[in-house]
């Protein structure tokens, strides 16, 4: 004979069941929603500058500093409306996630490709290529992943931390995956005769699944 379960027993299992099931979505949210967002503002901002291809130099650098705060805006956005919908305070997630973009698309970024090609590292090169994307997009995950883990600090405490780290970690793995699939995807593009914008969405959506899938564990901790 079974032994009856206390009204306690009976209320506690079901609110750890609900509570991983919030968890696994929460996941899935995220990544939906932040492979999706990045692949929409890659292709938003590559329809912005191709209106500009025989524009001046000074009016591709305008439009293309507007479409790179557009892309981060869409991607941006996008994830506030999921912290959002798990209560969490996340005012400044979109500014600071434009801002961390901005600065590491114009200024960090492009700072470590000049380093590394002055010290010799070609992008030509297939295996070099990889390192050469991996270093660029961890360097940028830094910028972008110290931005937001200000944000998530105020509430989250120094837990919020670690959300660098795997934002440095998903940067370096998406650059290197990226760059290692670009030539396969190019000759698809090619092969099918679709258009160069598909193969920039395509690139951004595999990019952002990593980097999301990186973040999505660190997010559940600190949702919890």
């Amino acid at each position: 004979m079974t032994a009856m379960s206390t009204p306690e027993q009976a209320m506690r299992t079901p609110v750890v069941e609900v509570r991983r099931t919030g968890q696994r979505m929460a996941w899935a949210l995220w990544i939906v929603v932040s492979t999706v967002g990045a692949a929409i503002g890659a292709i938003v901002a590559w329809e912005m500058q191709s209106l500009v291809v025989q524009g001046a130099a000074a009016e591709q650098r305008l439009v293309g500093s507007a479409a790179t705060l557009l892309s981060a805006l869409i991607l941006a956005g996008g994830q506030w409306l999921v912290l959002r919908h798990y209560r969490f305070d996340a005012f400044w997630w979109v500014p600071a996630t434009i801002a961390g973009n901005f600065v590491a698309a114009a200024i960090v970024v492009p700072g470590v490709i000049n380093l590394a090609l002055g010290r010799g590292v070609s992008p030509v090169n297939a295996n070099s290529a990889v390192v050469f994307g991996a270093v660029a997009l961890a360097t940028g995950g830094f910028v972008v992943g110290t931005a937001q883990a200000l944000v998530l600090r105020t509430t989250a405490g120094n837990l919020a931390w670690i959300w660098i780290p795997a934002t440095i970690l998903g940067g370096a793995l998406a650059g290197a995956v990226t760059t290692a699939l670009s030539p396969t995807l190019f000759q698809a593009v090619v092969d099918h005769g679709l258009p160069i914008v598909v193969l920039l969405g395509v690139a951004s959506a595999v990019g952002a699944l990593i980097r999301s899938v990186c973040q999505a564990p660190i997010l559940a901790r600190i949702l919890r």
